[in-house]
């Protein structure tokens, strides 16, 4: 069984911190198997890592700001820019994987749910490939209570995400698959929904420790 997370931020997201060797040690005293690197609007923490981790499968992600909300894509290398569309068509095109993080999130302006109705998220049903149902960072839990819904309500996968900012946040959520350890595998099998999870709201410290850039 796999043990892993889909969603920690890196000093390159601009508002966290966190070192990848430090990353990477802390993740191997938590026994995972793969992190998901997802920056903001940055692939280079992912592949930083890649290139470091001998042990640890990382899959190289960045999560992208759009004019209506945020969307974590796996699967290049390349920094992805452009409207909420454009981006989906892209993924689309070169067969890229897509997660609905914080959907829900009325704090966030990231959150996709507050620039689209449930209906016009239906609508991405074919362009996306799973939704976080759980976000260790939303501070209400009523906002994973709906991702929760929403992804059973229309059978759409569901995965768990930490959010980390900060070194103490890693370990908050963690995802378990029964696959090969390949990035090919780990994808196919969310795709399948063939996950389950285990999550915990952050410390609220942690809210003013990235506000402060404090690991």
């Amino acid at each position: 069984m796999l043990r892993g997370d889909f969603h920690i931020h890196t000093k390159y997201s601009g508002d966290s911190k966190i070192e990848i060797n430090d990353l990477l040690e802390k993740a191997r005293k938590l026994n995972f198997d793969f992190l998901g690197v997802t920056d903001h609007n940055s692939t280079k923490g992912g592949i930083e890592a890649k290139k470091i981790s001998k042990d640890i499968l990382v899959l190289v992600g960045q999560e992208v700001r759009t004019e209506k909300g945020e969307l974590i894509v796996f699967g290049t290398e390349e920094d992805l820019a452009g409207t909420l569309e454009e981006i989906l068509e892209i993924a689309k095109e070169r067969d890229l994987f897509v997660l609905l993080p914080h959907p829900f999130d009325k704090l966030r302006g990231g959150a996709v749910g507050n620039h689209l109705s449930e209906q016009e998220l239906l609508n991405l049903e074919n362009k996306i490939d799973a939704i976080e149902v759980f976000n260790s960072r939303c501070v209400w839990g009523k906002f994973n209570k709906k991702a929760q819904k929403f992804s059973e309500d229309n059978q759409i996968p569901g995965v768990a995400g930490s959010d980390s900012h900060n070194l103490e946040e890693i370990g908050n959520a963690v995802n378990f698959l029964n696959c090969d350890k390949t990035e090919e595998e780990i994808l196919r099998a969310i795709k399948q929904n063939k996950v389950t999870w285990s999550a915990k709201k952050t410390n609220s410290l942690n809210y003013l420790r990235k506000l402060f850039l404090i690991n």
